[in-house]
């Protein structure tokens, strides 16, 4: 449906302006007549007009923008506001535009009598299984408010397990990018300079040094060649993540990967608990929200054996055994959920579970980075080690047969 910006002049004479989706610039017209409006500027949007028309530009909608919106959502619930009357207020204060365009057609869609849930569900791109499943949830039981709540605090957490993830990665990241430039400077513009030097020598230059001047050279001469390479072999590792298989065998890989291995379970083992401990309290039935768990570990090795995790509680296993088969997660992420469904008490004790197993993800994660950033540093160091002697082994054999010239 395309999209106008329109001018208008209403009854009083005050200039208006805004946005809007029609079918056609002549319904628009037809629907400010209606209304009293005289159109003043109705223009089109495009790719020519508007930049954010065009995917690729378009400004994504981020877990913080979900947690704004749920919180809100839940505060103006509580208060006794309508579902269309809150939509209207949080349309008019989002600031991002995306997510804006999405609630202006949820409150078209609302005032036409369409329910909440299935006005969400018209943009899955935007919000998340989870989330559509806890509001229709949330419909059905006269709980939407709660679930709102849950659901901020869950896209909470989710971010600030993110963020954590990526500040811990950032010094270790920006050790990596220095080591890069370091090297690089050091290949194309220092190594060939002393390249020039031994020349005049007129000596016969060690193995080691002839295999840093021909490394030098192939990189001064052929620099394009090492950029096409590095932008082929990102968009190789992208087509493989895009395809079926090739996800397989990348996510299988990091699954072995030292370390990494045992951060990524306790992360998988937090968000199973996180995620079904919020559906289940909610009132989502347990399948469904197995097969919306399945959907969010993001692993696609795991996601298999969800399927087949789910396929047995569909034939009357209990969750302790379906998920003890999977053999992936700890024997004491078992023990809890039996615990759990022992007691009846299944959605607070995956709660409890969650959270120590968030807080464990948070020292491995440090663990990890404490271990990267002395492993980057004598990677630097081995290949900074290996430029200078190349460069020095030389110059003390020129100095040796000067001395005993002399």
């Amino acid at each position: 449906m395309p999209v106008f910006s329109y001018k208008v002049k209403n009854a009083e004479g005050a200039i208006l302006t805004g946005e809007t989706k029609v079918d056609s610039r002549e319904r628009l017209v037809q629907l400010m007549g209606e209304n009293g409006f005289i159109p003043l500027e109705i223009v089109e949007k495009n790719f020519i007009t508007d930049i954010s028309q065009i995917s690729i530009f378009r400004k994504k909608v981020k877990l913080v923008d979900l947690v704004q919106f749920c919180r809100q959502f839940s505060i103006m619930l509580e208060a006794g506001i309508s579902i269309a009357g809150a939509l209207d207020v949080i349309r008019n204060q989002s600031l991002n535009p995306t997510l804006k365009d999405c609630l202006n057609d949820m409150f078209t869609n609302i005032q036409k009598g369409t329910s909440l849930s299935t006005a969400m569900s018209d943009f899955p791109d935007i919000f998340p299984a989870i989330l559509l499943s806890m509001v229709e949830a949330g419909e059905v039981s006269g709980q939407l408010d709660r679930v709102f709540t849950r659901m901020a605090d869950q896209f909470e957490k989710d971010y600030k397990q993110k963020q954590k993830v990526k500040g811990a990665m950032t010094y270790p990241i920006i050790i990596l990018i220095i080591a890069v430039i370091v090297v690089a400077v050091m290949v194309a513009v220092v190594i060939p300079q002393f390249g020039k030097a031994f020349a005049g020598m007129n000596v016969e230059l060690p193995k080691l040094t002839q295999v840093m001047l021909k490394i030098s050279d192939f990189c001064t001469k052929y620099w394009y060649i090492l950029i096409v390479s590095v932008v082929l072999f990102v968009y190789i590792i992208k087509l493989m993540y895009d395809s079926k298989n090739g996800k397989l065998i990348l996510d299988k890989l990091v699954l072995k990967l030292p370390l990494v291995a045992d951060v990524i379970q306790s992360m998988m083992t937090a968000r199973l608990c996180r995620t079904l401990a919020t559906l289940l309290s909610s009132g989502v039935l347990m399948i469904e929200s197995m097969e919306i768990v399945q959907r969010v570990l993001g692993n696609s090795i795991l996601m298999q054996k969800m399927g087949n995790a789910i396929e047995e509680l569909k034939k009357g296993q209990s969750l302790t055994r379906t998920i003890n088969e999977m053999s992936y997660f700890p024997p004491m992420a078992i023990s809890m959920i039996k615990t759990g469904e022992e007691s009846g008490n299944l959605d607070d004790t995956l709660k409890k579970s969650a959270s120590f197993f968030e807080d464990q993800l948070e020292e491995k994660i440090q663990k990890l980075t404490t271990f990267i950033e002395p492993l980057i540093m004598i990677c630097l160091g081995g290949v900074v080690a290996f430029i200078i002697l190349s460069v020095l082994y030389p110059m003390i054999s020129v100095y040796q047969n000067i001395g005993a010239d002399m």
